[in-house]
Formats: C-alpha cells, structure tokens, sequence
C-alpha cells in the first residue's frame, strides 16, 4: 500500500522532522500549469452543462453506492465500541505503517550512521565549493548546492542525540570543514555552521530530566571536539563573525546571540578556555562596544553576561578590561539606571551584570585609581540618594571600591563629596525596605547583605583615614551626634545577628542528640557556614565598629557600654565574638593604633 497515493502529499523527506517552506515555482511549471488550465476550460466548454451535470450525478450515485463502514463491529473493535480508536481496517494499516517509519527515524545514532551524515556533509561542502569556483558571477547556478549544503547542516544536529559520536566527527577530520563554513561567503551558511556548534556544545546535551550530570565519556567526547574546534581558530573566527554580522537583521541578530552562546558553552565546559577567549581574540573590545548602545535588547543583556563570566576569576583580563576604559564603558552605562528603573527582569538582570562587573574590576588596585579617575564614587554616591534599585547596587560597589592598604584617597574623596551623608540613612534602615516590597524577585542581596557592605564600609574608612584627617574627624562625628543614635543602631544590628548565630548553636546542639555518629559530623562540618549563613561576617564587623569606635571616643565608650548593661552584657561580650578569628583581633589592633595615633608616628619616623 503507497502512503502517498491515498494522501496525495510528498514523502517525508528522509532525516528531518522539522516543516519547511514550499520551494518557489519556477517558469517552467508555470507554463504547464497555465497549459493545463485552458485544457481544462476548453474541455468544459465542449462538454456543456449538461455533461457537468451527468458528472455530478454520476458522482452522488457512487458516493451513495460506497458501504458505510460498520464501526460497531466488533471485527473492527475487538475491545468494545467506546474503547476501541473508531478507525477502519485500512486506516490502522496506515497508522501502522507510519508508526514504523517513526521508529526507523528514531533509531539510535551508530557509528556508522554518523559517518554517513558526516560524509554527506563533506561532500555537500565540496559540490558547494565547485559550483561557486566554476560560476563565481551567476548565483542561480550554485544556489542549489548551497540549499543542499543548509540541509546536511541541519541534518548534523541530529548528532546532539549521541554527543558520544562526536569524536567520530573529530576523527574523520570534519571539524576543519565545519569551521571553515564560518568564514562562507553567504552569511546564512555561516549562520547555520554557528547555530549548529552552539547546538553541539549546548550545556545541555547529553543530560536528562533523570540524570542532569553528563556521563565521563559524553564530558570527554564533548571535550575533544571543542578541542578540536580550538585548535582550528574557532575563537577568533567567532569574533570576526561578530563584526560581519548586521543586527538590523533579524538572522544576523540571532546569529550573534548563539556566538555569545558558544561562548559560554565553552567556558561552562571547562573555565580554563577563559583566558583564552578572553586575551587571545578581540572579544572584550567588540563586549565593550556593544554596551555602548543605549536600546536594550537581548544581545546586549548577553554582551553583558559575558563580560562578567571573563572577568570573574581572572586577574590578565580585568586589567585588560581596565586598560580598554572598561571602567568608563561600564560607569556609563550604569549612568542611563541612576534615576529610573530597569523595565523588565531581562534588563534588571543586565544593570545587576553591570554593577557585578564593576565589583569584579575593582578587585584589582589598578582599576580602582581608574574608578576614581573616572569619578566613579561620585557616581556611586549620587545612586545610593536616589529611590531606585541602583542605590542597593552602588553600595556594593563603594565597599569593593574604599577596601584595600592604598584607600586612603579614595575615602577622603567619598568624604569630601558628602558620601557619608548619602550612606547613613541606608545604615539607619531608611528607604531600602520600600525597594524591597516594590523588586521582591529583584531584590536578592536582602537587607542583610546591604548592611554587612555598609558596615565593611565605615571600616575601610576608619582603617584608611589618619587620625589627624579631616575626614576621618566628620566620620566620628555622625557617630556623635544626636547623642550617639547610630550606636543604637550598631547595638540593634549586634543583638539581631547574635540572636541569629544562638539560634543556629541551639539547632547544633540539638542535632548532638538526636543525630547518629556519623550524620552529626556531616552536620557539624557545616557548622561554620550555616552561622555565616545566619548572618556571622556582619556580626562580628558589628563588633568591631563598637570596639574601634569605643577606643576613639569616651561618649561613644559611655553609650556603648550603657546599652550593652540593660541586657546584662558588657564589652567582654563584643570582644568573645571578635576573638573567634585572629584576623579580627589584628584589626581590632590595627584600628586601635589609629585611634591613638600611633601609626602616624612610625610613618613620620620612617620617613
């Protein structure tokens, strides 16, 4: 039984499931088509009405004269009526055969299989290239090879099904072949070749819903072929594709969204291919270019994602990227967020990339003097005046840009441009908790983490301004006055996050006698991070502020020592939480030397 002659549409084309477009009419078919439809008037015309009319009854008299098919028996449906699929004997034929043709088109991928797709492939490329060279100046000529090249690229996706076969793909030698397709003449070629390694590199192939790690041999065939890729200028033809390609297209634009995709398929697949990317191509200058551009889209907020993917662990490319005026590109473009809100989670993430990226940038002393060239703290401390997410953001950055031995210039500059008068309130608990209720999903820091950067923020200012500054003069002044409100505040904040830690000491403890042996080392190796958790790196700054503010001032030593009393605690209590970590304790003394001036007099000695 032929399946198209009862349907009347084409085969399946072999090895492809998805639908295509009708190809177009050519001149040729036109012609027979128009013939074949005057045929078909003059034959009406000679026949008359009446003869249409004897037609028509012919065709009634044997639709009447068909049997009715008998779907109540029970030949037909052997489990009853209503259970039955209500099909006929030749229809379940024909589902049976289609059925079958499914199964052989799901057949797992061989060895074999995979050479012959690889070999088409191969030889779609060569008839390609032939056509072009012999009829370099009439398109029409290889513009069917170059259709049938589109196909067999296509069809290679099917390998994403057996990502164990792609070592077959590197043996063969075809990777040569698949990344020359980049530099193609015809720009949807090399679209295609792009789409087809993102789709072969894409972190999720070779996992399941049941088994979301990948298996040593699909991570190690997977490996060899990126490998491969590499060895073949993958990167850098990448790159070159990223100018070439014209966003005002639609297929253009997509095309640089999966090459900012292959790239992060490949750093997710081993983070050592960072550096690479990153320092021997041109991709941090084309990322920086592309953050330039006001409209947001989708390439963009990539662009952006990337950025901060290279910068994250690597301390070459973040001065690369300071060299390049990364720290001006991004501060701009943070600018645009100063007084309005991102208007979508796609673009919230993208500004929390931007500021990610800044953090990341200012790890390194060098990008910080080029974040105070730039007058970034300026820009951070106009942000945290403002009412939108942005001051959440710039509070982060202020601590990683005030940290560090070389601070001092940076703190006297957040001083003198009334920085302290942005930041209190914020320290004080105004403001952010209406940012919270208004950005629930965007709000992740939380009011924890926006306290811990204030606190380590007072900190790099007392620890960087000298006693005889000016500065440092005003910084203990907003602890002074209206009788010490902030040490209120400080002591708030202490018994918060101590209540915090003795809830997680009391959920250990319990854990003593109810836990075997062996489940309670698995939860006391946890310990340390679930006090962390509960808030432990604020507690202990906390106490720190109390007792380097204590040391700088009696009225300040008075209050602290009065609130801590009506709970029945002393000083003794702040000092046991910084005792837990020597490093804590060092600073402690460190600060303390401040405070009496002791440093200032070794400097002045020494110099």
């Amino acid at each position: 039984m032929n399946i198209d002659e009862i349907f009347k549409v084409p085969a399946i084309p072999s090895g492809r499931n998805k639908r295509k477009m009708p190809s177009t009419p050519d001149l040729q078919f036109m012609d027979k088509y128009k013939e074949a439809l005057e045929n078909s008037e003059n034959s009406n015309q000679q026949d008359g009405p009446s003869s249409s009319k004897k037609r028509n009854v012919q065709i009634e008299e044997e639709e009447e004269a068909q049997p009715t098919p008998n779907y109540d028996s029970p030949d037909d449906d052997d489990e009853g009526r209503f259970f039955g699929g209500g099909l006929t004997h030749e229809q379940t034929d024909i589902l049976d055969l289609v059925d079958q043709y499914d199964a052989e088109e799901t057949e797992a991928l061989t060895a074999t299989n995979v050479k012959k797709l690889i070999l088409k492939f191969e030889k779609a490329i060569n008839k390609n290239q032939e056509m072009r060279m012999r009829y370099p100046d009439q398109p029409e000529k290889f513009m069917e090879s170059e259709a049938d090249l589109d196909e067999e690229i296509k069809a290679l996706l099917s390998l994403t099904e057996a990502p164990q076969m792609y070592k077959e793909f590197v043996n063969i030698g075809s990777t040569v072949s698949l990344v020359s397709l980049l530099s193609h003449e015809n720009t949807d070629i090399a679209i295609d070749a792009i789409d087809l390694i993102n789709e072969l590199t894409d972190e999720d192939v070779g996992t399941s819903e049941d088994d979301l790690e990948r298996s040593e041999e699909v991570q190690a065939s997977i490996k060899i072929f990126v490998e491969s890729l590499l060895e073949n200028e993958l990167m850098e033809l990448l790159v070159q594709n990223l100018s070439r390609m014209n966003e005002e297209e639609e297929s253009d634009r997509q095309g640089v969204f999966k090459i900012l995709g292959i790239f992060e398929n490949i750093i997710s697949l081993d983070p050592k291919y960072t550096e690479n990317i990153a320092l021997k191509t041109e991709i941090i200058p084309w990322l920086l270019k592309r953050l330039q551009v006001k409209e947001f889209d989708a390439n963009i907020a990539y662009a952006s994602e990337i950025l901060s993917i290279l910068i994250q662990d690597n301390r070459d490319i973040r001065l690369k990227v300071g060299e390049l005026d990364g720290i001006d590109v991004l501060l701009r473009a943070v600018a645009g967020y100063r007084r309005k809100e991102a208007s979508s989670e796609d673009e919230t993430e993208m500004v929390e990339n931007f500021f990610n990226a800044l953090c990341s940038l200012l790890n390194e002393e060098e990008n910080k003097k080029r974040f105070l060239d730039c007058e970034g703290i300026e820009l951070m401390a106009l942000m945290i005046k403002e009412k939108t997410l942005a001051r959440i953001r710039a509070v982060k950055v202020l601590n990683y840009a005030l940290s560090g031995v070389d601070g001092r210039d940076r703190c006297i500059r957040f001083v003198d441009i009334a920085g302290l008068k942005a930041l209190f309130p914020l320290f004080m608990g105004r403001g952010y908790k209406k940012l919270k209720k208004l950005h629930p999903s965007s709000f992740n820091e939380g009011i924890d983490e926006v306290t811990e950067h204030i606190t380590c923020i007072l900190l790099s200012l007392l620890r960087s301004l000298k006693q005889s500054d000016v500065q440092r003069m005003r910084v203990l002044l907003k602890f002074t006055e209206n009788e010490c409100e902030k040490i209120d505040r400080l002591i708030e904040m202490m018994e918060h996050y101590e209540s915090k830690d003795e809830l997680v000491k009391k959920e250990l403890e319990e854990a003593k006698s109810t836990l075997d042996e062996e489940d309670f080392e698995e939860y006391e190796a946890d310990f340390y991070l679930r006090r962390l958790d509960a808030g432990l790196f604020t507690l202990q700054r906390v106490c720190l502020l109390l007792a380097a503010l204590s040391e700088e001032s009696k009225d300040v030593r008075d209050k602290t020592q009065m609130l801590l009393k009506r709970t029945g605690r002393d000083m003794h209590n702040v000092f046991k939480i910084i005792e837990e970590e020597d490093a804590l304790m060092v600073d402690f003394i460190y600060l303390r030397r401040i405070a009496r001036g002791e440093n200032e007099t070794v400097e002045t000695i020494q110099e």
